[in-house]
């Protein structure tokens, strides 16, 4: 048997932001030169969103708008969202001409 989960836990990327390790600085320099304020690395979750978006396949274009709405209910929620690009396979019509 499993032992229950006590609440509230230590999330594992808390450990990457966490201040007052060395660390962690280098972790929270990378994101504060994305322009992400102090405040986001409060301990708040960190939510991934895998989006195929690409400029190069325009059937998935819908998905930014899709990810970036995602993103904000996350955020709204009290997470922090990233967006995650994910390969996709190239349909025989964009392959090379041969």
């Amino acid at each position: 048997m499993t032992k229950p989960a006590t609440w509230p836990r230590r999330l594992r990327l808390q450990d990457w932001f966490e201040a007052g390790k060395k660390h962690t600085y280098i972790c929270r320099s990378r994101m504060r030169n994305q322009g992400l304020p102090d405040d986001v690395f409060d301990g708040r979750p960190i939510i991934g969103i895998c989006s195929t978006w690409s400029e190069f396949t325009p059937c998935n274009a819908h998905l930014r708008d899709i990810a970036e709405r995602v993103k904000r209910g996350v955020y709204e929620a009290g997470g922090m969202p990233f967006e995650v690009p994910v390969s996709r396979p190239v349909k025989a019509r964009c392959a090379r001409p041969r």
